[in-house]
């Protein structure tokens, strides 16, 4: 059994403690700064045995805490940005070395030559397929699907039941919006958006926002007219 620190009190929190209670581990500890009431844990987090983790407010009280009781961490941030620059700080520091593992979840499946970045998180009933590379911070939400030989950069996230078929490409910190689907050999530029149910069926370039079927890159909107 491990024990883990959620850094973060969102939804996406409340769904990282129901995996690590599935997984048969304990939640030791959160840390959000809206957690400025120490006296009760939200009832989200509470583990089966009826115990409740530490709260913190504080992002380093809580990191100094699991450095000490020797937590695994996990990042329950959806944005992609502020996840990715929060991993690569965790990475770089030699107090986590060996804590900041991929999160799987017991209903996911991750294929055994499949490749998992540090504090990448696999899902309720997701699944990462042979030769897939899974970078650092990704999120591979409930019921996405990875195929065989994609690759996904770091801090990207697949959200619930996006697919990326195979050999596809995420660059840094892509948004698959829920039931997206990237056809084969098919990448998507860093920070790109995908929305959803949309259907990349060409490469689409980064720092664009593309919907529908097959997708189109969504023009900003324009203001009034002067």
């Amino acid at each position: 059994m491990r024990s883990w620190l959620i850094l973060g009190a969102s939804g996406h929190a409340r769904s990282l403690a129901s995996i690590i209670r599935g997984r048969g581990d304990r939640i030791a500890a959160v840390g959000d700064r809206t957690l400025s009431d120490r006296t009760a844990a939200p009832e989200a987090f509470r583990n089966v045995d009826g115990s409740l983790p530490a709260l913190f407010d504080d992002d380093e009280l809580a990191l100094d805490f699991a450095h000490r009781e020797s937590l695994s961490v996990t990042i329950a941030v959806g944005a992609n940005a502020v996840r990715a620059r929060i991993a690569v700080a965790l990475t770089a520091d030699e107090r986590f070395s060996g804590l900041t593992d991929a999160l799987v979840a017991a209903s996911a499946t991750v294929d055994a030559t499949a490749v998992l970045g540090p504090l990448a998180q696999v899902c309720e009933h997701a699944h990462v397929g042979p030769l897939a590379r899974v970078g650092e911070a990704v999120i591979v939400n409930t019921g996405a699907i990875v195929e065989h030989d994609c690759q996904v950069g770091s801090g990207a996230h697949l959200a619930p039941g996006s697919v990326l078929l195979g050999a596809a490409t995420l660059g840094r910190e892509v948004f698959l919006g829920s039931g997206a689907r990237v056809l084969p050999g098919i990448g998507i530029g860093d920070h790109a958006v995908l929305g959803a149910g949309a259907v990349a069926a060409r490469h689409l370039d980064g720092m664009a926002t593309y919907v529908g079927v097959p997708a189109r890159r969504l023009n900003p909107t324009k203001g009034p007219a002067h």
